[in-house]
């Protein structure tokens, strides 16, 4: 994740040099800092240079002298041949030890470490300004120091223009290892040669991986830090991972290769957000899906994509790219992270990835430590009027259905009349269709794309030998809504915009109705109007069905409904053949029954379904899931195989 700065491209943004001798008290909480800022004249209106600090801190007397402050807002006379000033001020930081990093400013300024950005505007802020700096800082025997850029034997310094300062410090055992590109760097809390080495490793092999796709990469170092929170920041020539985060096995190649990627876009092409963030979006793109697409997974993490924004918007929450900022809550992910990266895919489909690349090169060179906007960055990518009109600034998604088909031989050839339709009832979207066919022998596969204008439109596809199957999108190239049958069900739709009904049974025994209980009533603060009733009432015919405990009576028959590979008795839960304790573990089970979803969750003890409630909002993407009741690991994950897509179509070899 990217912190968003407030840039605008409309100009070019001045520069503010600063020269920053720091001293922290890490007893006291205190920060002492003396900065000889270098002020370029188009920082200066009437003769006044104008400037944010935090209030906390107190500005030296002849400062003060020639000043007028507001709040923590500075504007002091400069003559016109004054080019520097030197500030001077002090002032206690609170720290946020547990820090909401999704909604709040973090700080840590005390005896575990050092953490500052310009949300606690320890440095001189003015406008729209960027910086550059030489920083200094005296530390405690024994700690170190991190900021951008590159590493000077006071401290550190950086000469490109940056939307932020920031300042780490504290007791961190380093490793560093030279490259091609730029200087890897770990930052431990604790020695581990071993995982340091994997950092490193690592590191040398995206930065070299993504100069090659994009340009050079930009900075001198990049360093990964154990954060002093469980985070997943990516700052400029630096990411901050969680102590549990950056020893998970699969980080390696999934969060952090985004991490390194954020710094080509949005730490070094900084985002004019007026149009909307781009580069959340397109960094899941270039390095999430691009990774899972390396091995074979590209098209499952795109339909997961789209069942994110399927599951999480509804229609009353859909927004316009144009209007995201950032991500706080499943829905902006859906559609900041989600709908963009598909909106990049459906440009490189239609573009090829030799121009598509050479977009996002020419893009990366023209606005290198320049902010850019949506649509600069879709004009390198020659986007047209309609595709701008369709997926930046409209809201909603296509729903594909085939409405008819047939297939008829004509002499040597076959020909498949083929009709389709969107059944949304918004707008009608173009689309390009991928449609792929195979044929038997060695008839090669074969794949055209459909130019979809109107709600329901027939095309003509001849085949040179008659097909055995026809699948449309069947790799989810498009943005759209999938299919029921698409989407394998998931425990995730229980954070979905559907009305959800929570079913409680009535044979649970005393301390499970009250830790059942509990959590339905923290449930209910964030939404009064939910839905709970006993397993002997009627269940509703839509929506989502949350069955609370295995002996829940609503249970019966929905799992041969369901027809999928889980049995329960009283002793064990059954899952692709595999017994599980019931006593031992928890459950929690995503289920479809004809159209509705269902939710089951077991757990035998309040401390078990505690320790797996906990662990829920991180496995949405899975059908089913089972626990270790008393240490809450995960034992079983996976999802439910889909049956046949009610968009493609199969061929029999002896009827037509």
């Amino acid at each position: 994740m990217l912190w968003l700065p407030t840039l605008s491209a409309a100009e070019t943004l001045p520069v503010l040099h600063h020269e920053l001798r720091v001293t922290p008290d890490i007893k006291t909480g205190s920060l002492q800092v003396e900065d000889t800022l270098r002020i370029p004249e188009n920082l200066r209106v009437n003769g006044q240079f104008t400037f944010m600090l935090n209030p906390q801190f107190t500005l030296n007397a002849e400062i003060l002298s020639n000043t007028t402050q507001t709040a923590g807002r500075y504007s002091i006379s400069l003559p016109a041949n004054q080019g520097e000033i030197t500030l001077k001020y002090s002032g206690r930081l609170t720290s946020t030890p547990d820090c909401a990093w999704l909604t709040q400013a973090c700080v840590l300024l005390n005896e575990k470490g050092i953490y500052l950005d310009s949300a606690s505007q320890w440095y001189a802020q003015t406008g729209n300004a960027l910086h550059t700096f030489e920083l200094k800082t005296t530390l405690p025997d024994g700690w170190v120091s991190l900021s951008q850029g590159k590493q000077t034997a006071a401290g550190w310094a950086e000469t490109q223009p940056q939307d932020s300062i920031y300042l780490l410090a504290g007791k961190f055992q380093v490793y560093q290892q030279a490259g091609k590109h730029a200087t890897a760097m770990v930052y431990l809390q604790e020695k581990d040669d071993a995982l340091a080495q994997r950092y490193l490793q690592a590191t040398a092999q995206y930065l070299d991986e993504y100069s090659k796709l994009l340009g050079d990469y930009p900075y001198a170092k990049f360093a990964t830090v154990e954060s002093f929170w469980e985070t997943g920041w990516g700052m400029p020539s630096f990411t901050l991972l969680g102590s549990r985060v950056i020893r998970l096995p699969f980080i390696l190649h999934s969060s952090f290769p985004h991490e390194i990627l954020h710094n080509w876009w949005g730490n070094s092409v900084y985002v004019d957000a007026s149009q909307g963030n781009w580069t959340e979006g397109l960094t899941a793109y270039l390095a999430d899906q691009r990774i899972k697409a390396q091995v074979g997974e590209g098209a499952e993490y795109r339909r997961s994509s789209l069942q994110k924004y399927a599951t999480f918007v509804g229609k009353q929450d859909d927004f316009p790219l144009t209007n995201f900022r950032s991500r706080h809550d499943e829905t902006t992910q859906a559609i900041g992270y989600s709908k963009a990266l598909m909106l990049f895919h459906m440009l490189r489909q239609q573009q090829g990835d030799e121009a598509f690349f050479a977009g996002l090169r020419q893009f990366y060179a023209a606005y290198r430590f320049k902010a850019a906007t949506f649509g600069d960055l879709l004009d390198s990518l020659q986007a047209d009027k309609t595709f701008r009109q369709t997926w930046l600034e409209g809201t909603g998604a296509p729903r594909l259905a085939i409405a008819a088909h047939s297939l008829t031989p004509e002499g040597s050839n076959y020909r498949l009349q083929l009709t389709l339709k969107q059944e949304q009832r918004s707008k009608t979207f173009p689309l390009s269709i991928p449609v792929r066919s195979r044929f038997a022998g060695e008839q090669p596969e074969r794949t055209d794309t459909l130019q979809m204008t109107q709600t329901t439109q027939t095309f003509e596809l001849v085949f040179p030998a008659k097909p055995e199957q026809v699948a449309v999108d069947p790799e989810f190239d498009l943005f759209r809504l999938p299919d029921a049958a698409e989407m394998p069900a998931t425990i995730g739709i229980m954070n979905g915009k559907s009305d959800k009904t929570y079913v409680l049974s009535r044979q649970t025994d005393e301390a499970m109705q009250l830790a059942w209980q509990s959590w339905l009533d923290g449930l209910k603060e964030r939404d009064p109007a939910l839905r709970v009733q006993y397993d002997d009432a009627p269940l509703p015919d839509t929506g989502t069905v949350i069955l609370l405990g295995g002996d829940n009576a609503a249970l019966q028959g929905l799992l041969e409904r369901a027809q999928e590979p889980f049995r329960m008795t009283d002793a064990a839960y059954t899952l692709n053949s595999v017994n599980y304790t019931c006593g031992l573990h928890t459950l929690a089970l995503g289920l479809r029954a004809g159209q509705q979803d269902i939710v089951l969750l077991d757990a035998s003890s309040p401390d078990g379904l505690e320790r797996m409630l906990a662990k829920l909002p991180h496995y949405g993407k899975y059908s089913y899931l089972v626990f270790d009741s008393t240490n809450g690991e995960n034992v079983a994950k996976g999802q439910w195989e889909l049956k046949d897509s009610p968009l493609t179509l199969n061929f029999s070899a002896h009827r037509l």
